[in-house]
């Protein structure tokens, strides 16, 4: 028995409303950040011990639970920029941990920042060494690859000899990072821009 046009058609609009319903019921706002407290009560680091000024190591966070009515890749680049912005005003020190304090404050470096957010929101650790994040975190986009929140920005010094910090993409406009002034959403303009090197992806 062949269904009529009509009613396949009305098949059709019928699938695609339910589609729509179901990608509102996706509240990303709350969702990705609904489980701050209970991470937030976790231990920072994996052991009290260490070996120099810059604190113990961090503990390894677990996976979150992605809301089915969610899209997967936009949920996990919204929970990075809500992470990145749970910490706006910690300021910049060479910690691995943003709780820990030698005695001169809390605080984390660009690097341990980048490595820290993706933890904390993802459970996904990378080397928070920034000459081996730049090489081995996600994987490298191509030049004409257009930016998407959460990725990695990796800026060149001002004589472009070598990669020396690391930002977080939120969009065309806008970058968080952790750099002298503590960890601030900022313009991705003069320095940032002119002297980006590349960007690596861990959400695909």
């Amino acid at each position: 028995m062949k269904l009529n046009r009509n009613i396949l058609i009305a098949l059709l609009v019928s699938l695609i409303t339910i589609a729509d319903i179901n990608a509102e019921e996706c509240n990303y706002q709350q969702s990705v950040s609904s489980d701050f407290s209970y991470r937030d009560s976790l231990s920072q680091y994996s052991s009290p011990n260490y070996r120099d000024s810059w604190g113990p190591r961090p503990a390894h966070y677990p996976a979150p639970t992605i809301p089915s009515a969610c899209d997967p890749i936009k949920w996990q680049q919204q929970r990075i920029v809500a992470v990145a912005e749970k910490y706006i005003g910690l300021p910049y020190k060479h910690h691995h941990i943003p709780g820990f304090d030698s005695g001169d404050g809390v605080g984390l470096d660009c690097s341990n920042f980048t490595s820290w957010v993706y933890n904390y929101g993802l459970g996904i650790k990378i080397n928070s060494d920034i000459t081996k994040q730049a090489n081995t975190a996600g994987r490298m986009l191509a030049p004409d690859e257009p930016l998407q929140a959460g990725d990695l920005l990796f800026i060149r010094t001002m004589n472009d000899s070598r990669i020396s910090h690391v930002v977080i993409y939120i969009d065309s406009g806008h970058i968080i990072d952790d750099h002298a002034s503590g960890v601030k959403i900022r313009e991705f303009k003069g320095w940032y821009k002119n002297h980006f090197a590349y960007a690596r992806r861990l959400i695909d």
